[in-house]
């Protein structure tokens, strides 16, 4: 990857508005930077997606053209998975408004956190040229100022090396040092010489040994996951994607490559029994989520290696009740859906008489209103208890469940954050931030933060 070039901008654009974006682009070259434009850099028989996926790593910007045409081929779900990617690798994000568009479009709001230029005069005004440049080169040169120089780093490797191995070595004999006087206090100088060679020959491998329990004591205290990557749910279960396509009609198209008998058996369970019957699976992906009908299981094998493709298709009579949205007892639908997210996230519910009629109604509705909605506790808790021992697979899977319940739910439409690490005694952190469906009865859809610990033991 270090050899493939690397591009300034990220041009993310409806086809429609090709002719426009297409002037931009050369505009940018003329200023000497390079930007990414997809008719460029694709070409014919590659699969769009898979090469959008390649690029994001060596992109320095985004920019997000909003055109009086709407989304076009950058469907909801799409971008939705292109901006999480830029927030979460700290690629900047340029809302860039073009001509006869007087504001965001609702789905698209979220961009309106950005600073955002205003092309919808023609980008031939100079004030907004230069702002949107300016984005550009400064986030140009925060990457190139942070990359580091093969040399340097080598050295630095080597010196880093050498200064841990003078720590240990002076560490050694300071302790052989104190170990030495407090042996002299009780033995005569002659014996001093044999204790110090008996201390200089035994105590270098427990002194390794502690070091390294201190630096495993950090490892695992430090697990933290904002991003599932590549990794899949699927019918409750993990798996590694090779890549995941959505369609325009939201059904989704997934290619895995099984390095277990046991995935290979799941997936191949997966596939219809009956020609008319679509089973329906549990399905999450980085930010998104749904109740999903398998339409298909295919496989493929090249060279002996086993390839799954799997096709999905959304179902939408098992998205969610609609009850839950429901106002109770000077309770917004709002609130209840911030009661709701702390439920399952932090295990709380809030201090309510629970003999009174309208907490059993409140109760209903945030922990689910029939069978198919109901969840008892927070979604960690038992799965902790059977993948506690592999704690960097729990934070993915338990990833994953959050934002198929977070939406599933109809707490939210969109995620921004969802941050979980693991602290020491058992003990969850949480950081989400949300965006809720539109209401048209409110100017601008609410947001929903929550930051707390839940406790894993039961």
């Amino acid at each position: 990857m270090n050899d493939q070039p690397e591009f300034d901008v990220f041009l993310a654009h409806n086809s429609k508005d090709k002719i426009f974006v297409r002037n931009i682009a050369k505009k940018l070259r003329r200023s000497r930077l390079k930007p990414w434009l997809d008719e460029e850099a694709i070409l014919p028989g590659q699969i769009i997606q898979e090469e959008i996926q390649k690029v994001i790593p060596r992109i320095k910007a985004a920019a997000f053209f909003i055109g009086k045409h709407g989304l076009g081929r950058w469907q909801k779900v799409e971008l939705r998975s292109l901006y999480t990617q830029c927030v979460e690798k700290g690629i900047i994000v340029i809302p860039v408004l073009l001509p006869n568009v007087s504001e965001f479009p609702s789905e698209l709001v979220f961009l309106k956190e950005h600073r955002w230029v205003n092309f919808v005069n023609g980008s031939d005004n100079k004030q907004e040229w230069e702002k949107f440049k300016s984005a550009i080169r400064q986030q140009k040169q925060i990457r190139k100022s942070t990359k580091p120089n093969k040399k340097t780093t080598l050295l630095n490797k080597s010196q880093k090396a050498l200064t841990s191995k003078q720590k240990d070595i002076n560490c050694i004999k300071k302790t052989e040092s104190d170990l030495i006087s407090k042996q002299s206090l009780t033995t005569s100088k002659t014996k001093d010489s044999k204790v110090s060679s008996t201390i200089n020959t035994s105590l270098k491998l427990p002194l390794t040994s502690v070091v390294r329990r201190q630096k495993s004591s950090q490892t695992i205290a430090s697990k933290s996951i904002s991003s599932s990557g590549a990794w899949v749910l699927l019918d409750n279960k993990l798996f590694l994607t090779k890549s995941v396509d959505t369609q325009a009609d939201l059904s989704v198209i997934i290619h895995i490559s099984p390095t277990t008998p046991e995935q290979e058996a799941a997936l191949r369970n997966l596939q219809p029994e009956q020609q008319y019957y679509k089973k329906q699976i549990l399905f999450a992906y980085q930010n998104e989520a749904a109740t999903m009908q398998v339409t298909s299981v295919i496989t493929k094998s090249i060279k002996g290696r086993t390839t799954f493709v799997i096709t999905l298709n959304p179902n939408q009579q098992a998205q969610g009740n609609s009850m839950i949205d429901m106002m109770i007892n000077g309770y917004s639908a709002d609130k209840i859906a911030e009661l709701r997210a702390r439920f399952l996230l932090l295990n709380e519910l809030p201090p309510t008489n629970p003999n009174s009629n309208d907490y059993s109604m409140l109760n209903s509705l945030i922990k689910g209103y029939d069978n198919s909605e109901q969840v008892e506790k927070c979604v960690f808790l038992d799965l902790w208890m059977k993948m506690k021992n592999e704690p960097q697979l729990f934070l993915t899977h338990a990833r994953l469940a959050a934002v198929y319940h977070l939406k599933r739910r109809r707490i939210v439409e969109h995620i921004f954050v969802l941050k979980l690490t693991l602290l020491k005694n058992n003990i969850i952190s949480i950081q989400f931030r949300g965006q809720r469906k539109l209401d048209y009865s409110n100017p601008e859809p609410a947001v929903i933060e929550i930051k707390g610990n839940c406790i894993l033991k039961n």
